[in-house]
């Protein structure tokens, strides 16, 4: 295993920059840490410590923290038992990027945002209703069988709102 010096983030402080020239520079400015370090850096927040890992609702959609894009419907989640949320599905064609990091990670695609890893690994298409599994993304990963299970959208709860 080799090392990798961790990243570093860039931030203008308040004081030098005090009236900032969009709403979103401030409002980085003044996010959590542990977002900003998820979102723009590509860390991982620890398993189970997001309060969306154990939010159940089938109602609402998971957005990008940092640009606000629709990134997977509230049905489309489930208890993997990883101590991340999970999804098996993302809501549209475009909306997550896909690139090989030693893993596939995932990224928002309107703001490249790090949003989490994807694994082949998900939940058996016999326990997903199967209207729901019609509608999946030609874009989402697949495995190399009609009985391989869906994907595991493995996503940091810091890199997600809910509406």
């Amino acid at each position: 295993s080799s090392y990798a010096a961790p990243k570093t983030v860039m931030m203008a402080s308040l004081s030098e920059n005090p009236e900032p020239e969009k709403k979103e520079a401030f409002e980085v400015q003044t996010w959590n840490p542990l977002r900003l370090l998820v979102l723009k850096v590509g860390l991982t927040e620890p398993a189970w410590t997001s309060p969306w890992n154990y939010q159940k609702t089938q109602d609402g959609v998971f957005t990008c923290a940092y640009c606000g894009m629709d990134l997977f419907d509230a049905g489309s989640k489930y208890d993997s038992g990883s101590g991340w949320p999970s999804f098996w599905k993302t809501r549209g064609n475009v909306q997550v990027v896909r690139e090989w990091d030693g893993r596939i990670e995932c990224s928002c695609k309107r703001c490249k945002s790090h949003l989490g890893h994807v694994f082949l690994d998900g939940p058996s298409k016999a326990n997903v209703d199967q209207a729901l599994i019609a509608d999946i993304p030609d874009t989402d990963p697949k495995g190399r069988s009609e009985n391989s299970p869906l994907p595991r959208f493995c996503i940091n709860g810091a890199s997600l709102r809910f509406e």
